[in-house]
């Protein structure tokens, strides 16, 4: 019991925790677009990842943002870029060819 404990709770506070790669992305901008560009992104990595992607980050799109251009085109970017970032590290199994130069040689 106290394994499956200690296992959920890991789980817990690693959910919270964004991929190490996207960490140095910070997207200039508006509050406004910087919100739009993270539940894009948070949405990006729930839709190309799997159901452990889809548990800690899932869709976002805030009903309330709806007016605002610079929200949803941020959203948009910010989706684009976070899915198919991860869908690149994925398929060569390293963070060459993620749009974040060669920092990661």
């Amino acid at each position: 019991m106290k394994k499956y404990i200690l296992i959920l709770g890991i789980t817990v506070l690693l959910g919270g925790c964004r991929q190490m790669m996207l960490g140095f992305v910070d997207p200039p901008g508006s509050p406004e677009y910087k919100l739009g560009w993270e539940d894009g992104c948070d949405s990006g990595l729930s839709s190309e990842g799997g159901w452990d992607y889809k548990l800690m980050y899932g869709f976002k799109k805030r009903p309330e943002m709806a007016a605002s251009d610079q929200y949803k085109q941020a959203w948009n970017e910010g989706f684009t870029y976070c899915r198919f970032s991860l869908a690149a590290s994925k398929e060569s199994h390293d963070f060459k060819g993620i749009g974040l130069g060669s920092g990661f040689e």
